[in-house]
């Protein structure tokens, strides 16, 4: 039965690539490669979704202000949404654990996705041949067929290893490791999802009122205790107001502009 959970986590390992994944991929690759949704998925699987769900917001507060520059990162995220938060249900280890397991395993494995993603490349070529040849009976394998067996093995046969295989080494490892380092994998947790926030704000924040508006929210939460779901509705009805004040503004202010144009 634990094969079979650790082949269904493999194949979403692999539908969740980075460079090109299979099926064309990029439906796939954006929604599997959030670790909350991984987590839920794993969860499903493993049979403890309230622990899947816990370690992918872990880590989704940690990486949610990453993304990728033309394909091009220092990680690989589907690493981080399956595997790893597969083997931190398995193996029960901390999530502090599980964070600092999954940075080390996620920048292994986008050294070697660059390799795949060389075959692709050469995929690529012969693709682009098969369609003005007309051979699409071709064209298929070297779209989807021969880049799946490439990530497949690339990806999908290491994470079926390190899931089935893993568990036991990890739990050897976590009862290895002093108490100091464990301690120090809990400090330096408990403060990456800020900086993971901090870097989602410096891409989304562009003016005084977004930090205005995170410090209402964060005060609500810690102050006066709402829950998420209490904050939502705040935030909605405060993000109409602020979109209709803000809107008849710059309104006025394109007419002033447009009535100068004319004088």
């Amino acid at each position: 039965m634990f094969a079979f959970q650790c082949f269904l986590i493999a194949l979403l390992t692999t539908f969740a690539a980075s460079g090109s994944a299979p099926i064309g991929g990029y439906p796939l690759k954006y929604i599997f490669q959030r670790p909350f949704i991984g987590g839920l998925l794993c969860g499903l699987i493993l049979g403890d979704v309230r622990e899947g769900i816990i370690v992918g917001c872990a880590m989704q507060l940690v990486y949610i202000g990453y993304f990728q520059v033309g394909g091009v990162g220092s990680m690989d995220m589907g690493i981080i949404s399956f595997p790893c938060v597969a083997l931190a249900i398995a193996a029960d280890i901390d999530t502090t654990a599980a964070i600092a397991l999954a940075t080390g395993l996620a920048t292994l494995f986008t050294s070697v996705d660059y390799i795949v993603r060389a075959f692709c490349a050469v995929c690529g070529n012969y693709m682009e041949k098969a369609a003005k040849e007309g051979k699409w009976t071709e064209f298929g394998w070297f779209y989807v067929g021969f880049p799946t067996i490439f990530y497949l093995l690339e990806r999908g046969v290491p994470s079926f290893l390190l899931i089935y295989f893993g568990t036991g080494a990890v739990d050897a490892v976590m009862g290895l490791l002093p108490a100091g380092i464990i301690t120090a994998f809990s400090a330096v947790a408990k403060f990456l999802p800020a900086i993971g926030m901090a870097a989602l704000m410096g891409y989304l924040v562009d003016d005084i009122w977004g930090i205005v508006f995170f410090l209402f929210g964060f005060a609500c939460y810690e102050y006066l205790g709402l829950s998420t779901t209490g904050i939502i509705f705040i935030a909605v009805v405060v993000a109409y107001l602020y979109y209709r004040t803000m809107g008849r503004t710059r309104k006025g202010e394109t007419a002033i502009d447009d009535e100068e144009e004319i004088i």
